[in-house]
């Protein structure tokens, strides 16, 4: 615990657009929890582009979340890159592309060309910059 005493900071003001000092936590502080909100009837999926396997650093990532209804249309979504900036980068409009559409693969490819957009990939990897930026519907 710091000597100022515990604090709460929203995830999303977690993380700095800074690669040294890329977290917002004081040097005498320890993160010690994270708290998610309850998500019920959401479904979500993580994928980790990398090098080798899943012990690996991500190359690039993305963490999509959606509460569809009963007949699969879409209610609500959230769309982060990861690993294409220097923090986790939310993709509004990607998300919002999917409202009141049903989740298939027309409406899940239209979504990642809008989510690509944002992804401004850093040349801190042995991959060509320019494979990682490439549509992710030519992948």
């Amino acid at each position: 615990m710091s000597r100022s005493g515990e604090r709460q900071v929203a995830l999303a003001d977690l993380y700095s657009n800074d690669g040294i000092d890329y977290i917002k936590r004081r040097p005498d502080e320890i993160l010690a929890e994270i708290l998610l909100d309850t998500l019920h009837e959401w479904k979500s999926t993580y994928w980790k582009l990398r090098r080798r396997g899943s012990f690996d650093f991500p190359v690039l990532s993305v963490a999509a979340a959606a509460r569809l209804s009963r007949d699969n249309v879409v209610e609500d979504a959230r769309i982060v890159v990861g690993a294409a900036a220097c923090r986790p980068l939310a993709a509004p409009e990607a998300a919002k592309s999917l409202l009141g559409r049903p989740l298939n693969q027309q409406t899940i490819n239209e979504a990642a060309v809008l989510a690509a957009r944002i992804a401004k990939p850093l040349d801190n990897t042995d991959f060509d910059m320019t494979w990682r930026k490439r549509s992710p519907l030519n992948l």
